[in-house]
C-alpha cells in the first residue's frame, strides 16, 4: 500500500504541473482503475457473510461478490433472502497546492446501490442513491475538510440494499444478478476556476447545428463590489475526426456568467450519421477573456436527424427505418457488472456482425460502449433502471433521469428513452425527458403504448399480426425470448415478413444478447445461470456464438439470396435483394470460393479450394433486386459448393453462403464382396464383416454387426407421427420375401394399405432402402422414418451437409453446407454447454452422415432424397403429444415453453416433417405458421443408403 501511496502522489505532482502549465482542459486523476483491466486496490472491509470483519483489499473497480465477499443474489429472489452487506472503502491521494486555485470534484461513474462519502472524516453531501449513474462532490468548497499539499484520506460506504424501498425495488427486485460495490471508475477532475460544465447538441441531418453550453464560474462575490468579468465570449468551432474545420465558428458574449449559452450555425458538405455509414464530428467549445481561452470542453456528435411519425413509422435522415434490435445487459462471468473496455468493444462489434442495428440495456451501458455504439453504427435505446412496479419515488427518479439525460444525450446513436420497464413507469418523470433532451427524442414505456409508440412485449404471432394491423407504431422493445437456443431465430423469419408487409411495423427487439451466466466464487468458478432465468442469450457468457446468432445474422442481413443450390445448367448469375437503409449493393464486394470436401472414408476432415475471385456487387438501390455475376472458371462443376461472402463498404462481412452443386456423388466405399446367407437363411446376410438380419415376417431390420459387435442399428423402417393432439398409429400387418436378383439380394415388404418398403444389399458392401408410404392427410407436427439407435454406442458424428448446428421447423437458418464433425455430448446450449454444438437434434441439408460407433467401426448413411437426419433424441423433447408440456413433470431447470415434439422411440430418425420449437414464454405453434402442424403433400417416399464400415 505505500508503494501505491507514493505513486498516487507522483501522479498527482505530474498532473499538477500539467495544470499548472494552463492546461485549459479539465484533467483527470483516476483514484480507481478505468475499468477492470487496470483495477487499483483499495483498502476493503465487508460487515457481513464470507470474508467479513477484517480490513483486507479489493480491486476497483469490482463488484465484492466476485472476489469473494458477502453473498449472492438474483433479482428475483425474495426480499427477505437479499443480503444486505455494507461494504467500507479507503483510499488516499495527494491533493498539490496548485489545486486551490482550481475546481475539483470527485466523481463516481457507479456504485452499487447506497454510497456514503467521507473527506478525511467529513461526510460530503447526503448519500447518494441509486446503483447505475454517476455522482460527484464538489472538493473545492469543502474548506475544512479538503487538505492541499498533503494526503486526504476517501473513505467511501456503500450499502448494497437501498434503505429506500422503491429504489430496492425499482433496481434489485429484477430480472439479472444483483451486486454490491464500486464497479465503475472514481477519479478526481480538475479544471480552471471557470469552466465548462457540459453541453448539448442537436445536430440535424440538413447541416442544422443547435448547441446548449452551460457554463460555471466558481468565483465568491463580495458584498456590495462588482463582479469581475472573468469571462467574456463562448466560442465554438466544429471539426471532422482529422482536424478539418467544417463550417464557421460560433460565438457568442457572455457578461458576468450564465447558467446556458445557445450557439447556432448551419454547415453544408457535411456527411450524416447512420447505422450503415456512421461519420463523426466533434465540436470544440472554449470559454474566453479578451481572445484568451479560459476553458475548454470538446464533445463527439453525429448529423442525423431520427424522428416517429405518427401512423407510419421510424424515420433516419428522412428515410424509413426498421429496428432489428437486441437486448443487452453490462454484464461479464468473472466480473460481474465490472467490465472492461475490451469486452464492451468486442460485444458491440459481435452485435453488429450479427446484422442487428439497435441496443436497448435495462442497465445504462458504460461510456466506452456508447463511444463504440457511436463509432460502429450501433442505435441505442437509453432506460432508467425500474424493471417492475412499484415505480421510483420521485426525487430519486427526476435525479436518475436528469444524469441518464446529460450523460447519453450527445451521442448519436442515442434515439429514444425508456422510462423504465414493463410497468415500471413513474409518470412524473417522463418531462424531465422533455425539458432535459435538446433534441426532445421519443420517450417510451416499455410494454405499453406510450407517445404513439406500442412496446407490447412477447406477442404470440397472432397478436403480434394484430398489433401490426393497427395504426400504432409498433416496436415490441422485447419478443421471441431465447431459452437454451429455443427463441431468437426461432420463428424470427416469419415474424419479420410480418413486419415488412406492415406500414406500422417499425421492428423489434429480442431478448436477449448474452447468457448472464456467472462464475460463482463460492461454488470454485461453477457458472450459474439461476435456473432458466438467465439462459437466455443468442452468444454464451464469454461470447460463445450459438446457433441463434448465426440465424438471426442471416435473417436480418441486408443482403439476401433465395438460391440454395447450384444446378449443371447454372450461369453464374445469382439474384441479390439489397435490404439496406441507406447503402447500394455497388458499394459492397463479393468474394467467392469453389470448395472441395473431404470423403467419409478420410481420417480428417479438410476443406480444398479450387478457386477463388472476388466482384463488386450491382448497382441495386434499398428495396431493389439484381443480378450478381460471378465470372466462375469452366470447370467449376468439379467443385462439392460455391462458398460466396458479402463484405460491405467498411470491410465488415454482412454474410456467408454456402451452395451445393448438384450432382452424382459416390460416398459409400464399393468394394467386391461376396454375399453369403447365414445358416442358410435369405433374411439374415453378411458381407464381408457386416452382418444384416431382417424380419422374415415384415422384413424390417433386426439388427446388424460389424465384427461380430453390434451397431445398434435396427427396428426400422418404422413411421413416427403427431398432430396437434394424438400419436399417429402407423402399425400394419406387413408380408416379406427374399429373392436374388442377380448378384443383389433383395427383402421386399407390402401391406395392406399398399404401402411398401424394399431393401436391397449388393456384392459392393451397401445396404439400400427404398420405401413407399401412402400420404398422410392431417397436420402434423412432425413426420418421421425412424430406427433404433442406443445412445450409449454412439461417440461422434461427421457429416457433409448444413452445420454445425440442429435445426426445426421455425429456425433452419444459420447453418452453412460444409463437412462437420462434433463428439458425443448430452447438454443443452445455455444450461451447461457453451461454444460447442448440440450432438443430438435434427440436422438438415444432409449429403452423407457417419456414426462413430463405441463397439466396432462406423455407420455411413447416405440418403439420396430425405435430407433431415435426426441423430439420437434431445433432452428437452416432448415424448407424447397426449401429455401438454404444463403437466410434465419439471426437473430443476428445465424449460416450460422451449421444447418440442419429437419422436418417442427410436434413435435414428429421417424426418419428412420437422417439429418447430417454442420460446421461453411460447410453445411453437404459437410462433408463427414455420411452427405449426402442417401437412406433408404426397406420398413418403425416399432412398437411404447405409454401410457399416471401419
Amino acid at each position: 500500500m505505500k508503494c501505491l501511496k507514493y505513486l498516487m502522489v507522483f501522479i498527482a505532482l505530474q498532473l499538477s504541473f500539467l495544470v499548472n502549465a494552463a492546461d485549459i482542459a479539465a484533467q483527470r486523476v483516476y483514484l480507481s482503475g478505468k475499468n477492470t483491466s487496470d483495477a487499483v486496490d483499495w483498502q476493503f472491509k465487508c460487515d457481513k457473510g464470507r470474508k467479513c470483519g477484517e480490513w483486507t483489499s479489493i480491486p476497483v473497480p469490482s463488484n465484492w461478490e466476485q472476489h469473494g465477499f458477502g453473498h449472492y443474489n438474483y433479482g428475483h429472489d425474495l426480499p427477505k433472502e437479499k443480503h444486505d452487506e455494507i461494504g467500507t472503502y479507503k483510499t488516499t491521494f495527494f491533493a498539490p497546492k496548485a489545486w486551490k486555485n482550481k475546481h475539483v470534484r470527485l466523481v463516481f461513474e457507479g456504485s452499487m446501490t447506497e454510497t456514503s462519502v467521507f473527506l478525511n472524516g467529513k461526510k460530503l453531501g447526503t448519500t447518494h442513491l441509486g446503483g447505475y449513474v454517476p455522482f460527484r462532490h464538489d472538493l473545492t468548497k469543502e474548506h475544512e475538510a479538503f487538505k492541499y499539499g498533503e494526503e486526504n484520506e476517501l473513505t467511501v460506504v456503500v450499502a448494497k440494499k437501498s434503505t429506500n424501498e422503491s429504489l430496492e425495488h425499482a433496481e434489485r427486485k429484477a430480472d439479472y444478478w444483483v451486486f454490491g460495490g464500486i464497479y465503475r471508475p472514481v477519479y478526481l477532475e480538475i479544471q480552471n476556476k471557470s469552466f465548462i460544465n457540459r453541453v448539448a447538441i442537436d445536430a440535424k441531418a440538413d447541416g442544422t447545428f443547435k448547441l446548449d453550453v452551460f457554463p460555471q464560474l466558481n468565483y465568491i462575490t463580495k458584498f456590495k463590489k462588482t463582479p469581475p468579468i472573468y469571462v467574456d465570449e463562448v466560442y465554438a468551432q466544429i471539426y471532422s475526426l482529422d482536424g478539418k474545420k467544417l463550417g464557421q465558428p460560433m460565438s457568442q458574449p457572455m457578461i458576468h456568467g450564465s447558467g446556458r449559452v445557445r450557439l447556432t450555425t448551419q454547415v453544408k458538405d457535411h456527411q450524416l450519421w447512420s447505422p450503415e455509414y456512421p461519420t463523426l464530428y466533434e465540436v470544440k467549445v472554449d470559454l474566453r477573456k479578451d481572445g484568451q481561452v479560459i476553458s475548454r470542453y470538446t464533445q463527439g456528435f453525429g448529423f442525423r436527424t431520427f424522428e416517429l411519425r405518427r401512423q407510419d413509422g421510424f424515420y433516419l435522415n428522412g428515410k424509413k427505418i426498421r429496428i432489428k434490435g437486441v437486448n443487452r445487459n453490462v454484464f461479464d462471468p468473472i466480473s460481474g457488472r465490472a467490465v472492461s473496455t475490451q469486452k464492451v468493444w468486442d460485444d458491440a462489434r459481435a452485435i453488429k456482425s450479427a446484422n442487428i442495428n439497435l441496443v436497448r440495456s435495462h442497465l445504462p451501458p458504460t461510456t466506452e460502449f456508447m463511444e463504440a455504439c457511436d463509432a460502429l453504427g450501433l442505435l441505442v435505446i437509453t432506460e432508467l433502471t425500474n424493471w417492475h412496479d412499484p415505480w421510483i419515488d420521485t426525487p430519486i427518479g427526476r435525479n436518475i433521469a436528469y444524469e441518464l439525460v446529460t450523460k447519453y444525450q450527445n451521442h448519436p446513436s442515442v434515439i429514444l428513452w425508456a422510462n423504465g420497464n414493463e410497468s415500471g413507469f413513474n409518470l412524473e418523470i417522463d418531462d424531465i425527458y422533455h425539458l432535459v433532451d435538446l433534441q426532445d427524442r421519443p420517450v417510451i414505456h416499455p410494454w405499453t403504448n406510450f407517445e404513439d409508440i406500442e412496446t407490447f412485449h412477447y406477442p404470440t404471432y397472432k397478436e403480434f399480426k394484430e398489433k401490426l394491423a393497427k395504426p400504432t407504431v409498433y416496436l415490441p422493445t422485447e419478443f421471441l425470448h431465447g431459452l437454451y437456443d429455443g427463441g431468437h431465430g426461432a420463428g424470427l423469419e416469419d415474424y419479420w415478413q410480418a413486419v415488412m408487409q406492415s406500414p406500422t411495423g417499425a421492428g423489434g427487439v429480442l431478448w436477449c444478447w448474452g447468457d448472464a451466466a456467472l462464475s460463482r466464487t463460492d461454488k470454485n468458478g461453477e457458472m450459474d445461470t439461476a435456473g432458466n432465468m438467465s439462459s437466455d442469450g443468442m452468444v454464451g457468457p464469454n461470447g460463445e456464438k450459438e446457433a441463434s446468432f448465426y440465424a438471426v445474422r442471416e435473417i436480418w442481413s441486408p443482403i439476401q439470396i433465395k438460391q440454395q443450390s447450384l444446378t449443371s445448367d447454372f450461369s453464374g448469375k445469382i439474384t441479390v435483394e439489397n435490404g439496406y437503409y441507406d447503402t447500394e449493393l455497388n458499394n459492397c464486394t463479393f468474394k467467392w470460393r469453389l470448395v472441395n470436401f473431404s470423403k467419409p472414408s478420410n481420417e480428417t476432415i479438410n476443406v480444398n479450394i479450387m478457386a477463388s475471385g472476388s466482384v463488386s456487387g450491382p448497382a441495386v438501390r434499398p428495396g431493389d433486386s439484381g443480378q450478381l455475376n460471378l465470372n466462375l472458371p469452366k470447370q467449376w462443376q468439379q467443385a462439392d459448393a460455391l462458398a460466396l461472402t458479402a463484405i460491405d463498404p467498411h470491410g465488415m462481412e454482412v454474410m456467408e453462403w454456402s451452395l451445393p452443386i448438384e450432382k452424382a456423388h459416390t460416398v459409400l466405399a464399393k468394394t467386391s464382396t461376396k454375399i453369403e446367407k447365414v445358416k442358410g437363411n435369405p433374411f439374415e446376410l453378411k458381407m464381408g464383416q457386416q452382418v444384416w438380419k431382417f424380419s422374415e415376417k415384415t422384413g424390417l431390420l433386426e439388427s446388424s454387426y460389424y465384427k461380430g459387435k453390434p451397431s445398434g442399428l435396427a427396428n426400422g423402417p418404422l413411421l413416427y407421427g403427431a398432430t396437434e393432439n394424438e400419436q399417429l398409429d402407423f402399425s400394419a400387418s406387413w408380408k416379406a420375401s427374399a429373392y436374388q436378383q442377380g448378384a443383389d439380394y433383395i427383402i421386399k415388404s407390402t401391406n395392406e394399405k399398399d404401402d411398401s418398403f424394399t431393401w436391397t444389399l449388393t456384392n459392393q458392401g451397401t445396404v439400400t432402402l427404398d420405401y413407399d408410404f401412402s400420404e398422410v392427410e392431417q397436420k402434423l407436427k412432425y413426420l418421421s422414418l425412424g430406427f433404433d439407435l442406443p445412445e450409449d454406442n454412439v461417440a461422434a458424428k461427421t457429416w457433409l451437409g448444413n452445420g454445425p448446428y440442429r435445426v426445426w421447423a421455425n429456425r433452419l437458418k444459420g447453418v452453412q453446407y460444409g463437412i462437420w464433425q462434433n463428439d458425443y455430448n448430452d447438454k443443452l446450449t445455455g444450461l451447461n454447454l457453451w461454444g460447442t454444438p448440440e450432438f443430438k437434434g435434427i440436422f438438415s441439408g444432409i449429403s452423407w452422415m457417419k456414426l462413430e460407433l463405441k463397439s466396432a467401426g462406423s455407420l455411413l448413411i447416405d440418403p439420396k432424397e430425405n435430407s433431415y437426419i435426426g441423430v439420437l433424441r434431445p433432452s428437452n423433447t416432448i415424448p407424447s403429444v397426449s401429455v401438454h408440456p404444463k403437466k410434465l413433470p419439471r426437473k430443476g431447470n428445465e424449460p416450460l415453453h422451449a421444447v418440442w415434439n419429437y419422436p418417442h422411440a427410436g434413435g435414428l430418425h429421417f424426418f419428412h416433417k420437422l417439429p418447430g420449437v417454442g420460446t421461453k414464454f411460447m410453445y411453437a405453434e404459437e410462433s408463427g405458421p414455420q411452427g405449426q402442424p402442417a401437412q406433408v403433400n404426397g406420398a413418403l417416399t425416399g432412398k437411404i443408403t447405409f454401410q457399416l464400415n471401419p
